[in-house]
């Protein structure tokens, strides 16, 4: 699979989880591993990925760690390409960046924050989504990006 590959090719090591160095094997989110149990295919083992990830990337949507800059395109593969279930751990992981870049202004930040509006149209598509828990992640995804500081 072709973004496994492209999850090795990030220096995981210049970036910092909730949890300390994002390449640390044995930290409790290790981004490359976790990313790569998400696309697994194993409903189970991508469920853990995606609450590790949770709690590494944007600790509880308010401590975002700078791991959150190249586990981005990956999770937003996933949005594309994963069952809805896993979808809305993703949205809940990105809404998490949508807050934090909202009140943060570091170099980095304000890149993510950049992809995040650069993929608006992605985000407004899932707003009306059949599974009620995916539309209303995407909702406050998009008031969180439209309206810095306001609640979903």
């Amino acid at each position: 699979m072709e973004v496994l590959k492209e999850i090795d090719l990030v220096d995981w090591s210049q970036y910092e989880t909730a949890y300390g160095n994002a390449a640390e094997q044995e930290a409790y989110c290790c981004v490359p591993r976790e990313l790569k149990q998400l696309f697994t295919g194993d409903f189970q083992s991508s469920m853990e990925a995606t609450h590790r990830l949770w709690c590494g990337l944007c600790h509880q949507h308010v401590y975002l760690s700078s791991a959150a800059l190249p586990a981005y395109p990956f999770l937003l593969y996933g949005l594309e390409h994963l069952e809805d279930s896993l979808k809305v751990e993703i949205l809940d992981i990105l809404t998490g960046f949508a807050v934090c870049t909202s009140r943060e202004d570091l170099g980095w930040q304000r890149t993510l924050r950049s992809h995040l509006i650069e993929n608006l149209p992605c985000f407004e598509n899932f707003i009306s989504h059949k599974n009620e828990d995916i539309a209303e992640f995407a909702q406050d995804i998009v008031a969180y990006l439209k309206n810095p500081g306001e609640e979903g």
